[in-house]
């Protein structure tokens, strides 16, 4: 009764961290979510039929892709099935998308506390590990409510089938496998890391032959768990089942071979060889393992490993994918950053590790691979975050029950309170670090309401642009934008795209960037040339084209009349002195650059940096804190340091054009100078000249500053930043774009 109680309270508070976002206006989470969202609302229309869900026409035009089966499906799919039971509609999908995330803050709580409890034999590791994952930093932003995080779900599942398989280990059950291989499906459809999850249970099989741990109940356990899962994932839609992809449900039946035909050594071979079955078996893995990774990293075949693994296993193959080069969770962290990430984990995987590898059987070496696979994973590419925070926390768990207990059991250190005091003493502030950035962190608003802004302050420009696109849009019209808002204008907008967040199609990507780099007239002849998309009023015509993109805008009002700056100061909420940064579009030309293929030097010119430097220096030599200050705002402007093909580019061009429409004066970028009077920081900088673009026009124009909980605008001396999302529409010249109505 007691361990209920305890649980039930950290559950609580798991959900009550994740549940912080909700004080402000909910949404669906994230990016990802939308489209797990739209692929359950397709599922339930079809009935709860997975196979039945028609092609996502919206997707990756002019191909158009089908709903992403396998690895992707099975989230919407379950919760498509939770939404029909309460009845059928989109608002129920709505709903149980929306708290879904707040279900998985209890359950991870609750699969870490069996995990911990179970393996470590230990209650206190149970409790550790249930108090790792409530307030583990790692399941915040993707976990927050609203959130569908696949790989979180993942984890989760992952931790019952150890548990499972645990159980049924100790008990001498095979048919645990049963359950385990349902659950372990479940997290297979779900999260879709089947090469993670086969390839940690080839390690932990080998280890477990290794070690001399294998016996008959474990072969029999095993195979029934992976005869299991590999028959319903053969059912699942496309890429992911026994039928369709062999190296996965192959994989799962020659582990179980490695089990038995080490079994069968040791019944077999004359006796003075027993003893040396589990080195030559572990050996004969350990080479064919080897080989295969070895021979895919020469061969750079990838077609058996996801890239995104593959890139794990061979560090320098990243760099040759432009696309993995400019996304922000393909890249590798910092320690500082794991540490942030995982906290007191990582603390305890140490004695966890070394406890597993005393006594484990095959289910805790399995929990041993996922874990030390995964941290090296995460380290790798961050979007594992927030499913290693689960089976590190279980290990972790295992690690604090392994000390736990050895206080216990040995009488001099049991006579001794100093140590145990220290250890509990260090959990708890390191627990309470942890816990203070997990408030921190979900106590923020959902990406689409706050614009996917770096500040906790509601801006609506993207709502505004997106509820504008569904209705004033034709619903055949075709829209241009940078991948990152793919879904949110496929599914919000319920238009057809170019690219969107799974950044499958990287050809049709690196155009979107051409367009973005170059002059309108190499945008048009991409659009006709590659798209066979004609502008409005051309003869050719069929059917409505719109550019989007976003930033934030600053509007300077000292000096009298409006002035407008591209970007945002730095150290917003303090004096303005010229230099702005981005991080909207205008900070992702670089990523652009990248993918396109062209040298940043062609865009950015490092000389205004030096020179504003050095101008600061020499203006201010007198005030070293405002030097240093106005230097550190120039060094985080670097964005905005243009050459003059940059000036030339559409996407600079669009956001010039969209400001001037708004009446006032925008000054090009470091141009500026700063006077300080008496009285007040005067910024005064150089005007740009009028832009109007032939090919594309102004539609519409979304604006909304960033603003307080009570909708005041936040901004500082002189200055309110607006987030800015702009619609353009593709227009033979001498035309008008048609008015929507």
């Amino acid at each position: 009764m007691t361990d209920a109680l305890v649980v039930t309270g950290i559950v609580v508070i798991s959900m009550l961290i994740r549940g912080l976002s909700a004080g402000y206006p909910l949404a669906i989470n994230g990016f990802d979510s939308w489209y797990l969202f739209y692929n359950a609302l397709l599922i339930t229309h079809a009935g709860g039929n997975w196979y039945a869900v028609p092609p996502d026409v919206h997707a990756w035009y002019p191909w158009g892709y089908f709903i992403e089966k396998g690895d992707t499906i099975g989230l919407p799919f379950l919760v498509a099935l939770v939404s029909m039971l309460l009845g059928n509609s989109a608002n129920s999908v709505y709903t149980v998308t929306m708290y879904a995330d707040i279900f998985l803050a209890g359950m991870g709580v609750v699969a870490a506390y069996l995990v911990g409890e179970a393996l470590s034999g230990s209650k206190g590791g149970g409790y550790i590990a249930a108090l790792l994952v409530a307030f583990s930093p790692a399941l915040t932003s993707k976990n927050i409510v609203g959130g569908l995080p696949k790989s979180s779900w993942g984890g989760l599942l992952v931790l019952f089938t150890i548990y499972l398989m645990y159980v049924g280990s100790k008990k001498g059950k095979a048919w645990y496998g049963i359950p385990a291989g349902v659950v372990l499906f479940l997290a297979e459809i779900t999260w879709g890391g089947n090469t993670y999850i086969i390839g940690t249970l080839a390690v932990a099989a080998i280890l477990t032959v290794l070690l001399n741990r294998n016996n008959e109940v474990t072969a029999k356990l095993y195979t029934v768990a992976g005869v299991t899962t590999a028959f319903l994932t053969s059912l699942a839609p496309n890429s992911i089942g026994f039928m369709s992809g062999a190296a996965h449900g192959l994989g799962f039946l020659l582990v179980g071979v490695i089990l038995y035909i080490d079994l069968y050594l040791k019944k077999h071979l004359p006796k003075e060889y027993i003893d040396a079955t589990p080195l030559i078996m572990g050996a004969l893995g350990v080479i064919l393992v080897g080989l295969v990774l070895v021979g895919l990293v020469f061969s750079g075949k990838v077609d058996v490993i996801p890239t995104r693994y593959f890139a794990i296993i061979n560090p320098f193959y990243q760099a040759t994918v432009p696309i993995d080069k400019t996304v922000a969770e393909y890249i590798p962290q910092s320690v500082t950053s794991m540490i942030r990430s995982f906290g007191t984990s990582l603390l305890l995987l140490i004695p966890g590790v070394y406890f597993i590898l005393r006594r484990g059987n095959l289910a805790e070496l399995w929990l041993l691979a996922l874990t030390v696979v995964s941290v090296y994973g995460t380290s790798e590419q961050p979007y594992l975050f927030n499913y290693t925070a689960y089976v590190l926390a279980a290990t972790a768990g295992v690690g604090a029950g392994y000390i736990i207990s050895t206080f216990y059991s040995n009488r001099t250190i049991r006579m001794s309170k100093a140590l145990p005091a220290v250890f509990i003493a260090l959990v708890a502030f390191s627990m309470a670090a942890d816990a203070a950035v997990a408030v921190q962190q979900s106590n923020i608003p959902n990406a689409i309401v706050n614009s996917a802004s770096p500040y906790p302050y509601p801006s609506y420009a993207w709502i505004d642009a997106l509820d504008w696109i569904n209705n004033h849009t034709p619903t055949d019209s075709v829209i241009f934008s940078w991948w990152d808002y793919g879904y949110w204008i496929q599914v919000v907008g319920n238009r057809t795209v170019i690219d969107e967040n799974n950044t499958l199609n990287g050809t049709q990507i690196r155009l979107m960037a051409d367009m973005f780099l170059n002059n309108e007239s190499v945008a048009a002849n991409i659009l006709e040339r590659n798209f066979h998309l004609y502008p409005y009023g051309n003869p050719n015509f069929t059917r409505p084209v719109y550019i989007v993109a976003y930033d934030t805008v600053t509007e300077y009002t000292a000096s009298g009349s409006p002035q407008w700056y591209l970007g945002y100061p730095p150290s917003y909420g303090s004096p303005f002195v010229g230099y702005t940064t981005s991080f909207g579009d205008i900070a992702k030309m670089g990523a652009m650059m990248t993918i396109a293929g062209y040298p940043l030097s062609d865009f950015l010119n490092d000389t205004l940096i030096y020179s504003a430097i050095n101008q600061t220096q020499a203006q201010f030599s007198n005030e070293p804190q405002v030097a240093s200050f106005i230097e550190s705002s120039i060094v985080q402007a670097t964005s905005f340091a243009w050459t003059n093909r940059t000036y030339q580019a559409l996407l600079p061009q669009m956001f010039i054009e969209a400001l001037q429409a708004q009446g006032g004066t925008v000054i090009q970028p470091f141009s500026t100078r700063v006077l300080i009077t008496s009285s007040q920081i005067l910024v005064v900088g150089n005007p740009l000249p009028t832009v109007q673009l032939h090919y594309f026009q102004p539609v519409y124009i979304a604006m909304t500053p960033l603003v307080s909980s009570n909708g005041t605008p936040i901004g500082g001396p002189n200055y309110v930043s607006y987030v800015m999302v702009i619609i353009y529409q593709f227009v033979q010249p001498g035309y008008i774009a048609p008015v929507s109505e």
